[in-house]
């Protein structure tokens, strides 16, 4: 797994991506960091308005043989 803490923009796009935590450390980091960046949000709305946010989020990796 790699804990990961991004920006979420006023548009939904995903930015600022930083590996907060891994196991096994650094294995995944990079794959975690480009799967992410190609989600979509939908925006955190503050008064009628969307806004950037901080947030985080656990990407599990699960190896089949």
């Amino acid at each position: 797994w790699v804990d990961l803490r991004f920006t979420i923009t006023e548009t939904g796009d995903v930015t600022d991506v930083q590996v907060v935590n891994a196991q096994p450390r650094r294995e995944f980091d990079r794959e975690a960091v480009r799967a992410l960046q190609q989600w979509k949000f939908r925006p955190r709305i503050e008064n009628g308005r969307p806004v950037p946010t901080t947030a985080q989020q656990r990407l599990e990796f699960k190896l089949s043989g």
